[in-house]
């Protein structure tokens, strides 16, 4: 549509141009100059669709056209100055300056000559008449330079609302990103905790139920309570996808520093041997995405003691600064108890991400038959 727009345009302003031209050599050029002015005045209008192609040469063709029909017929010529200055405003709309400038000086020495040597077909000296007529150039010029402005403010608006556009998009893919880290760290520490546990007690009650039958059911328990904690975890998790857009949100509660004593508990009771310390006091408030971190690095340094050091006494030391939450958990090493020991998994990885995600740090560090993992977790400003 705007193509086929362009060419009728382009047909339409030479056309309205001869128009012009035409009625004013009728009305006002002498009848025995009249044949050769409306020519010379037709050709300067015809030129013009050369006008967006050429529009230097467009100028100076119907420049010299029109110069000539003053030679001819002053009168004649007045109407025809309309060629010229339609070039002169596709000139200056799709030219550089220096191209402008240049054209600007021309067409006001074409007026001057006009003006004061053909006016009337005699010479005479500059008037403010002459001034005036020279200050008309700047009419088609001012036209031109007004709707490149537009353009180009229409051009930045654009320009804006894309980079406004690939900003949101980029936001929305930074945070689906970020979300489908979490839920894959929050799965990963869910299931690789629980199956842990699982492994670990269906190999006693295993052990026990050959020796000692009676006192393989707390193990058996023990798999019946990490399994339905898992699976009410994994709920919560799956109906937060669930309800991504929109519906009630999960009543369970998050993981905070409250459960960490729940979760070294649960820890004894399978068996692993834990001490817990605490310094100093837990600020009024600490953000809720600082205690799911520390829950979960815990959780998974917990899960990874029983996995690749079975029987090894762990310790948990947690601290309260002015700043920042720091837990500390130490175990020792053991050779691996069952297949499953020596795997290599994502768990430190996903710990180191939790952490970094708050602008804290995670660190381990192996010392003889010692393992160590330090997370330093700040507290945002102002929480």
């Amino acid at each position: 549509m705007r193509h086929n727009a362009g060419h009728v345009i382009d047909a339409a302003v030479p056309a309205l141009a001869a128009g012009i031209i035409a009625a004013g050599a009728a009305v006002r050029a002498d009848a025995s100059a009249r044949p050769l002015a409306l020519t010379l005045g037709l050709a300067a209008a015809g030129v013009l669709v050369l006008r967006r192609r050429a529009p230097t040469l467009t100028l100076a063709v119907s420049g010299a056209l029109v110069l000539g029909l003053f030679a001819i017929d002053s009168a004649a010529g007045a109407f025809a100055v309309i060629a010229p200055g339609i070039a002169l405003y596709s000139l200056a709309l799709t030219r550089g300056r220096v191209h402008l400038l240049a054209a600007v000086v021309a067409a006001a020495a074409a007026v001057i000559v006009a003006d004061v040597v053909f006016a009337g077909h005699r010479a005479h000296a500059p008037t403010l008449q002459t001034a005036a007529h020279v200050a008309l150039v700047a009419i088609p010029v001012l036209a031109a330079e007004a709707l490149r402005n537009r353009r180009a403010y229409v051009r930045i608006l654009l320009e804006r609302l894309e980079q406004a556009e690939r900003t949101r998009e980029e936001e929305a893919q930074r945070r689906a990103e970020h979300e489908r880290l979490r839920i894959a760290r929050d799965l990963h520490d869910v299931v690789a905790h629980t199956l842990t546990t699982i492994n670990v007690q269906a190999g006693v009650a295993a052990h026990l139920l050959d020796r000692d039958p009676g006192n393989a059911r707390p193990a058996l328990a023990m798999i019946e309570a990490a399994s339905h904690e898992a699976l009410q975890e994994l709920r919560m998790i799956l109906g937060v996808l669930r309800n991504a857009g929109g519906g009630t949100a999960p009543l369970e509660p998050v993981p905070d520093l409250a459960a960490i004593e729940t979760l070294i508990e649960r820890a004894r009771s399978s068996g692993l041997e834990v001490s817990f310390q605490v310094e100093g006091e837990q600020p009024q408030r600490v953000p809720e995405p600082v205690q799911i971190a520390a829950f979960r690095i815990l959780q998974e340094s917990l899960t990874n003691v029983r996995r690749h050091a079975p029987g090894a006494a762990a310790r948990v030391d947690l601290a309260y600064g002015a700043d920042r939450l720091r837990l500390a958990i130490e175990n020792g090493t053991t050779h691996p108890g069952n297949g499953d020991a020596g795997t290599p998994g994502a768990g430190i990885a996903g710990m180191c991400e939790r952490a970094t995600a708050l602008a804290g740090t995670l660190q381990t560090r192996r010392s003889g038959d010692r393992f160590r993992v330090v997370a330093e977790l700040p507290y945002r400003r102002g929480a």
